[in-house]
């Protein structure tokens, strides 16, 4: 029954929000494996509840301790791993998911730490919601000053997730994991001929010509599809610029990959990437690194512990 449709799409209203109505920094693969999996709840005779089911959430910190914590000889590595969402929330799936709120927070902490001297972001992800990704991307931008923010593709950086890679103080790629994707993705639902079919008519009631925008018992209106598309280009800019900016490209270059994923060397060539390592290697290269400006004391009690870390297990 309809009723019970519209029911069951308030229950998902978080995870629906990942699927229509609102621009998406997403590849158009993870959008329509989100509009699945809210098809599948909505197709089904019974009601879930959010939070009744498995909570999507990226892993913890790993701190990769190279010596004395007191002399800052240790690394943070931050998971970023599938749907990016601007906060936290629970239901009932089988894919990962990061907030904004949360990375936010993770790096924060990482920052504060003065025995913590870098920051690696391990990102796998399609990218996500519009909402919030902006202002984690600009967070990691200026603070990048403070200590190296560095990321690691390991295996995918897309749309969203490549505008919080692209924010950071060097981008690592292997031969086979992806960056770009670089553009909007919005879907509108429309159930005015189900709704019909059903021989059921809805009346709406409003102040504001653009009140029931994106409402699904509407007909897309050609006012509508213009705000649309206005709001769509909106986001669309600032993406490119953002990316410019924080590249060094220009706006040009970076419009005419035209949303296009590219892979490891390609990706370089273009300027989406800096250097050609797999995950374990960069993470030793980074270490190094660290190591490299410690005193020889520090050095002979350390013990690289970056074989241990989990991103290892994903290889």
């Amino acid at each position: 029954m309809p009723n019970q449709l519209s029911q069951k799409i308030i229950n998902y209203s978080h995870i629906a929000q990942m699927a229509f109505n609102v621009p998406l920094l997403a590849t158009a693969q993870l959008a329509d494996a989100v509009t699945s999996f809210l098809q599948n709840k909505i197709a089904r005779s019974s009601i879930d509840h959010i939070g009744g089911g498995q909570e999507m959430a990226a892993g913890n910190v790993d701190t990769i301790e190279l010596g004395s914590p007191e002399h800052g000889e240790s690394i943070a590595v931050i998971p970023v791993h599938g749907i990016l969402v601007p906060r936290r929330f629970s239901i009932e799936a089988c894919e990962e998911m990061m907030s904004y709120e949360l990375l936010r927070t993770q790096l924060t902490k990482a920052l504060n730490d003065d025995g913590i001297s870098e920051i690696v972001l391990d990102v796998n992800s399609g990218g996500g919601n519009a909402q919030g990704a902006f202002e984690i991307a600009e967070f990691i931008y200026q603070s990048r000053s403070i200590k190296p923010i560095r990321c690691i593709v390991n295996f995918n950086a897309f749309s969203g997730a490549y505008l919080i890679a692209a924010a950071c103080s060097e981008i690592i790629v292997s031969d086979t994991s992806g960056v770009g994707s670089i553009g909007v993705y919005t879907k509108r639902l429309d159930l005015t001929q189900y709704y019909q079919d059903q021989g059921v008519k809805i009346h709406s009631f409003y102040r504001g010509a653009r009140k029931i925008d994106f409402h699904p018992d509407t007909e897309l209106s050609e006012e509508e599809r213009s705000n649309i598309e206005s709001n769509m280009e909106s986001t669309y800019q600032k993406f490119i610029h953002a990316v410019a900016k924080y590249r060094g490209m220009t706006a040009e270059a970076v419009i005419a990959t035209e949303a296009d994923c590219f892979e490891g060397q390609k990706g370089i060539e273009l300027g989406l990437a800096d250097r050609l390592a797999t995950p374990q290697d960069a993470i030793n290269q980074i270490t190094q690194n660290v190591l490299s400006n410690q005193t020889p004391m520090a050095q002979q009690s350390i013990s690289i512990q970056a074989a241990h870390m989990r991103m290892q297990s994903q290889l």
